[in-house]
């Protein structure tokens, strides 16, 4: 354990040479779909959320337990100009411009390249994606058109050097995003191994414990 106040990192430990701050910067972000580059993304939001209960009983002044009420939802926000006289669906691949028009999902992959490239960057894909939403804004005091997406995720995976973009981008082989409190079960969710979608559905749940 590092002393304290030091948490060892990068900030703080003496022992790197030349240790200095690092920030990810939304220019390591590539926004793929369909294997192309999605161009001028002004903000690309995404939002993970589910619902929790708490579980109390008579004379216990407390919770003693919280539980998943519910799977995980994900949903992304993206803005996008209209830029190469393509709408916000056409530049995401799809051959339409309006919401109504879809009737197959698309996947979204996001290659972050903050840790490093190739095997070391971090590559998330969206699974099976729908429009929700799309508005588009005119104003007279910008003339630049912008439109805004909100986008239905069936789940999330996050892995190094995802095989899903390994044929365009170059990326061999996939692996699970290194963890300091490691849980097989956890690792193999995150990472979308065998179509998994949670970690509540492996057996053994009840006898689990931190």
């Amino acid at each position: 354990m590092p002393d304290y106040p030091n948490t060892g990192t990068i900030l703080d430990s003496a022992a790197i040479t030349g240790a200095k701050t690092r920030t990810g910067l939304s220019t390591q972000i590539i926004v793929y779909v369909n294997g192309e580059p999605v161009g001028a993304i002004q903000s690309f939001q995404e939002t993970q959320a589910r619902t929790n209960k708490r579980i109390s009983e008579v004379g216990t002044d407390g919770v003693i337990e919280i539980v998943p009420q519910a799977p995980a939802t994900v949903s992304l926000v993206v803005q996008r100009i209209v830029f190469d006289g393509l709408s916000l669906p056409e530049s995401f691949s799809r051959g339409f411009k309006n919401i109504h028009a879809q009737r197959i999902p698309f996947n979204i992959i996001v290659i972050d390249k903050f840790t490093g490239v190739d095997k070391d960057a971090v590559v998330t894909t969206y699974h099976n994606c729908w429009f929700n939403n799309l508005s588009k804004t005119f104003q007279v005091t910008d003339y630049t058109i912008v439109e805004n997406a909100n986008i239905d995720c069936e789940y999330v995976s996050s892995t190094r050097a995802n095989e899903a973009v390994a044929e365009s981008q170059g990326v061999q082989g996939a692996r699970e995003i290194p963890s300091r409190d490691t849980d097989t079960i956890e690792q193999a969710a995150d990472a979308g191994k065998s179509g998994r979608r949670g970690a509540l559905d492996f057996p053994g749940l009840i006898s689990a414990a931190y």
